[in-house]
């Protein structure tokens, strides 16, 4: 502020009397600095003239008149302040006091860069400054120091709303990287960092907006190739853009949409083909295709309802398998393999009625199977009348099947021609000396006798000879219905 020299305010007192204040729109640190040197040259000010008034005459020797020099008959009182001019010397000393106030807090907040982050109420409180620097120019000291208190007050409020400003600053950046535009996020990042440095959101926010353009660019590269049905394309430039902005949810969010639909059409790709795959009974690529599908969609519930197709189509593959190889070993009378085919089909369905019908019948011919291969095979166990009666039931039985086959009915026809041989007597011719008497067990004494035919049911039979002097012998007689008995000689010959 500049102050005219030649025009004295209404104390009397010059220009030189009153503090010079600092001009509105000196916001820069040295303008800071100005006012600090402003300060402390009021502050010498002062001092000097407490020295002058108060220790300079105490060091000055009196002026002391001529002898010659009359001296007048009377002392002139020296004049007293006025009540109005002591008043208007503490106004003047009190607006002083409140500009050196302003003056320290305007050096701090200007060393914090105040006019970064707090421009508009900074500069409404130079305006303010300037107002009451106008006053005091102009010898309104009371106004003037209620316009530097007011101008403090201003600059102390501005200095407490640093907070809330650093919190602004970062949300509006925060809020110009979403709208990607770089200018206004670096703005508000520096704001921030004027306020705070080294803020770490503040830092990372100014390091985003350096990268944001090249995001946005990425962007809409990625959605024209959506646009045109490229979405790997898609997907791998906004890859790219996460990589180089990981913060951006814009990105993070594009990037799993148009991985999702990547997904989604994979998906629908793999459900199509096993589909296809099951349609075709190629059940092996089907349960393949589900499973890829599964890895993109766990547990998706149409998944888990192709799979319980899947299962009940091979279920029924193998059944159908179980059940065409019974039908050939039954064409066969091959019942051991029927049944053993039937149980297999039970163990996958044990509800399936034609295997819970078929597998008893099958095991019951199978018995019967083996029971008359039995027979067959030892055709001279019908030589003992027990045997031959088990042999007779087992003819009279009922035949589980009435179309069991004609190997069944075939074995039934061999047993029962062997059991008509083994009831039919053979005719056995026997020789002897005259002399021994021939027993045949179980069938009777025979006297001695030089040769004899005797009519004996096939089977094994025991001969004996005796002879009163003589050791008795013991013969087998083995009489069969498929050969000729050959003729037996019993005599006793060892005498005792």
């Amino acid at each position: 502020m500049e102050v005219d020299d030649t025009v004295p305010d209404e104390s009397g007192e010059g220009p030189a009397d009153r503090p010079r204040a600092v001009s509105p729109g000196r916001s820069s640190r040295r303008g800071a600095v100005s006012r600090l040197g402003l300060l402390l040259a009021l502050l010498l000010l002062l001092s000097l003239a407490v020295a002058v008034i108060w220790i300079l005459p105490r060091h000055v020797e009196p002026v002391v008149p001529p002898d010659n020099v009359d001296a007048p008959a009377v002392r002139s009182q020296p004049e007293l302040p006025t009540e109005s001019e002591t008043q208007r010397a503490r106004f003047k000393r009190e607006a002083e006091e409140a500009l050196g106030d302003y003056l320290k807090l305007q050096a701090v907040l200007e060393a914090q860069d105040v006019a970064v982050w707090g421009k508009p109420e900074y500069e409404a409180a130079l305006t303010a400054l300037a107002a009451a620097d106008a006053a005091f120019a102009n010898g309104n000291f009371e106004q003037a120091k209620s316009g530097y208190e007011s101008a403090t007050r201003m600059l102390e409020s501005l200095e407490k709303s640093r907070p809330e400003k650093l919190e602004q600053a970062l949300g509006r950046g925060e809020a110009a990287l979403d709208r990607y535009d770089a200018a206004a996020a670096r703005e508000q990042f520096q704001i921030a960092l004027a306020i705070e440095p080294g803020n770490k959101q503040a830092l990372a926010g100014a390091d985003r907006a350096d990268k944001v353009e090249q995001v946005s660019s990425l962007l809409d590269e990625a959605g024209a190739s959506e646009k045109n049905g490229n979405l790997e394309a898609a997907r791998d430039l906004l890859e790219q853009a996460v990589a180089l902005d990981p913060l951006s949810d814009r990105a993070r969010s594009e990037f799993e949409r148009i991985g999702g639909m990547i997904e989604d059409k994979r998906f629908n790709q793999l459900m199509s083909e096993a589909f296809a795959a099951e349609e075709s009974q190629r059940y092996e690529a089907a349960e393949k295709a589900l499973s890829s599908a599964g890895e993109i969609r766990p547990g998706a519930p149409e998944i888990a309802d192709a799979l319980k197709r899947l299962e009940l189509a091979i279920q029924e593959q193998k059944i159908l398998g179980h059940r065409q190889r019974a039908e050939k070993f039954e064409q066969a009378e091959n019942w051991h393999e029927v049944a053993r085919e039937l149980d297999a089909v039970l163990a996958i369905d044990p509800q399936a009625q034609f295997a819970v019908q078929g597998v008893e019948q099958s095991r019951r011919l199978a018995a019967l199977h083996d029971q008359l291969d039995a027979w067959l095979r030892d055709p001279e166990r019908l030589g003992s009348p027990q045997p031959r009666e088990n042999a007779r039931s087992l003819l009279d039985s009922p035949v589980p099947d009435r179309n069991s086959g004609p190997r069944l009915q075939e074995k039934l026809d061999q047993l029962a021609a062997l059991l008509v041989l083994a009831e039919t007597p053979v005719r056995v011719m026997l020789e002897s000396d005259g002399l021994t008497n021939v027993i045949i067990n179980r069938v009777g004494r025979f006297g001695s006798f030089k040769a004899k035919t005797v009519d004996l049911l096939p089977g094994l039979y025991v001969v004996r000879g005796e002879r009163a002097g003589y050791r008795d012998v013991r013969l087998e007689l083995k009489v069969s219905v498929e050969a000729a008995t050959p003729t037996l000689v019993v005599r006793c010959e060892e005498k005792i």
